[in-house]
């Protein structure tokens, strides 16, 4: 009996500290759920204030800014189900959204795109270019292209064609601006992919006017740069640590940085990042390196002229939004239930009615796609802060980071 008294004894202590460390968690799971959308809520407060917090509406002598979206469509013969996947979609991003639209695409889908827009909703159709390669920096590039993927590490998933259409979104962004130009001046010019738009949502004036207004602020402010300088690319996740010794003759980087679907800025910021995009493109391909990922490219660039670029980040394990919850015990990413991750800055650009509604929606309908994590908490979608990629980079790198030399030339031309 004595000497089965301390193995009791210890069983005890261990059940004791099992009950308190769920009483514990219990009490957090509490405390956090009974709060969490009044917490997501205040956060708007904090990054996204009023313009004019006295007033219930903008003064009418401020101009609300002028936006434009471009995009394309084109059919890849190889990819006979991922076309019609994407036309299916289409009508998700050219239906609901009533910011003006230039969009690429072939004569022989002008009439679908017409369709998926209506008739009410301002859009611009052209139909110059019958292939991405017809553009002028990928003119008589097929052959090269076609190298190109020989040496692809996903080739089994890609086309030379492929890589064309993703090379040829800063060239379709700065034509469109060049093409409007003393017909339609807009601040702010965005490319989005047509199948960016997957599921239901709610936006349409988007992105929010007066929402960029305020991330091109303090964008300015963090990165130090003039407004009409700066490029919006949001992020999935930061390169390694490892990438800090990389230089413009190591070739494009290939990891998943930049989330290349959407993009934007200024005009006079997207035709530097056009000109800057292919100077670039042409050097890779004079070196020999694959460069067929648009996203590659964007990654280089986001390196060597880090002050030019802001950004949202969905994963930043430093959000001051994270919460009391660790990771571990919270599905989704670290800012709650907000739909497909990857298109966060989808929710995070638009107004603050939209975003409550978007916010509601996920809480109740969402799920964590890792169905073993159904035990895990659910929070509502939270706000955070714009972040500058020169100081994200030098997070990463460390703070003795330096930008590495960029001594590659812009062409002066306009295509």
């Amino acid at each position: 009996m004595a000497r089965r008294l301390p193995r009791i004894l210890a069983l005890k202590r261990k059940i004791l500290l099992l009950v308190g460390i769920f009483i514990s968690i219990n009490i957090l799971f509490i405390s956090e759920f009974t709060i969490p959308h009044d917490t997501a809520s205040f956060l708007d407060d904090d990054y996204d204030p009023a313009l004019f917090p006295e007033i219930s509406e903008i003064p009418e002598n401020i101009s609300s800014p002028r936006i434009l979206i471009i995009s394309a469509v084109f059919f890849i013969p190889e990819f006979k189900s991922s076309n019609e996947t994407i036309l299916s979609w289409l009508p998700r991003f050219l239906g609901p959204i009533t910011t003006d639209i230039y969009i690429y695409t072939t004569p022989e889908l002008a009439s679908v795109v017409e369709a998926s827009r209506g008739t009410d909703l301002p859009i611009t159709i052209d139909t110059s270019f019958a292939s991405p390669f017809e553009i002028p920096p990928l003119r008589g590039r097929e052959t090269v292209y076609g190298q190109m993927h020989n040496v692809d590490k996903e080739r089994a998933f890609h086309v030379p064609e492929l890589y064309a259409v993703w090379n040829a979104k800063p060239f379709f962004v700065e034509n469109a601006i060049r093409t409007l130009q003393g017909v339609q001046e807009y601040d702010y010019v965005f490319w989005n992919d047509a199948d960016s738009f997957k599921e239901d949502h709610g936006y349409s004036n988007w992105p929010n006017p007066e929402r960029l207004e305020k991330v091109w602020e303090e964008g300015s402010d963090i990165s130090g740069a003039r407004k009409q300088d700066l490029i919006f690319m949001p992020i999935i996740n930061p390169p390694s640590k490892g990438d800090r010794f990389w230089t413009e003759d190591m070739g494009p980087i290939d990891v998943d940085f930049s989330e290349g679907s959407f993009f934007g800025g200024p005009p006079d910021a997207m035709k530097w990042f056009s000109r800057t995009f292919y100077a670039y493109h042409d050097h890779f391909l004079a070196l020999g390196f694959f460069s067929g990922k648009d996203s590659a490219i964007y990654n280089a660039l986001m390196v060597l002229f880090p002050s030019r670029f802001i950004t949202v980040w969905v994963h930043d394990p430093a959000v001051p939004t994270y919460g009391r919850i660790p990771p571990m015990f919270t599905g989704h990413s670290h800012l709650g239930a907000c739909g497909t991750e990857r298109y966060y800055y989808q929710w995070w650009l638009s107004d603050r009615d939209t975003r409550e509604k978007m916010r509601q929606w996920w809480f109740a309908n969402d799920h964590d796609p890792d169905l073993v994590s159904w035990w895990k908490m659910k929070v509502p979608c939270r706000s955070t802060r714009v972040l500058g990629i020169e100081e994200l980079l030098q997070r990463v790198f460390g703070k003795q980071w330096t930008v590495p030399p960029n001594t590659i030339s812009k062409p002066s031309r306009t295509w």
